[in-house]
């Protein structure tokens, strides 16, 4: 049966989200915040009380709509996909621009290009093994530079997050569409993040995800500012992350990042990032 998602059943559409992709933070609180998201809607489709079938839609960058569509390996082939299909894109109505993601998914990738969908980007998905007992590289602080963790910055980190919001702060193409309401994010860990602050005001910044229970963590955004780029700011924030991480149990670290960013994909090499799969970026325009 398709449905509208119910509160209780964000558990239970967070678990069929790993099954079809371990490699994501993706918890009950988190689908109930999204949920609410003003002009978002979810949907599951249950069969015999569980729930084999998700996604959700809502608005994007201006004129895109996007979507998430997830069903359960097992029962594949039987139109859940494409119903929920129907209801995702029917209510995004007239949106120029529909677009989605699949996580290295053969028959996700397929089921996307049969409707119309072009891959028009990539972005790597790595992996970190805190459990490997490699040793992490030693990285000084630039003079006037100095690495906090974002429950110390929270103040700055804000102020600076509404002058984006409010399209003052002039942003590189890189950061164009990031979402400028993280900071309430459910699973985002003030602890484990940090900020490299110049004075009080934030050069770069690390956002860390954390699953303890799964004893996962994931690279929300990492992102340094123009004015403060080529000094090494980037890899600051990555390393003071991965201590924390390392220091409180986690044993995985995830990020993503656009397959055409050479040095970030470097940096990640350089710390001793491996490659688990690419997330295509699906689009079809109307």
């Amino acid at each position: 049966m398709l449905r509208r998602l119910r509160d209780e059943d964000a558990d239970a559409a967070a678990r069929l989200s790993l099954t079809i992709n371990p490699h994501r933070i993706v918890t009950g609180e988190l689908v109930r915040r999204k949920s609410t998201a003003p002009g978002e809607k979810h949907w599951v489709v249950e069969d015999d009380e569980k729930v084999v079938g998700y996604a959700y839609a809502g608005p994007g960058s201006p004129g895109t709509g996007r979507f998430w569509i997830g069903v359960d390996p097992d029962r594949r082939g039987r139109g859940l996909g494409s119903e929920l299909y129907r209801v995702a894109t029917a209510h995004l109505g007239e949106a120029p621009e529909l677009r989605t993601w699949v996580d290295g998914d053969s028959a996700g990738e397929r089921f996307v290009r049969s409707r119309g969908f072009e891959l028009t980007s990539v972005d790597r998905v790595s992996e970190f093994d805190l459990d490997a007992g490699r040793p992490l590289p030693s990285a000084p602080e630039p003079d006037g530079y100095r690495v906090v963790s974002l429950a110390a910055a929270l103040k700055p980190v804000e102020q600076l997050f509404a002058r984006c919001r409010n399209g003052e702060v002039e942003l590189p193409e890189d950061l164009v569409e990031w979402k400028w309401d993280e900071l309430e994010h459910p699973n985002l860990s003030r602890e484990g993040s940090f900020v490299v602050l110049e004075g009080e005001e934030p050069a770069a910044l690390g956002f860390l995800t954390v699953d303890l229970e799964r004893r996962v963590a994931y690279n929300l955004l990492t992102a340094t500012f123009p004015a403060h780029r080529r000094r090494g700011l980037a890899l600051l924030v990555k390393l003071a992350s991965m201590r924390w991480a390392a220091a409180n149990g986690i044993e995985r670290l995830l990020t993503e990042n656009d397959a055409e960013n050479s040095s970030v994909l470097a940096l990640n090499d350089r710390l001793g990032y491996r490659r688990l799969y690419d997330q295509g970026i699906w689009v079809r325009r109307r």
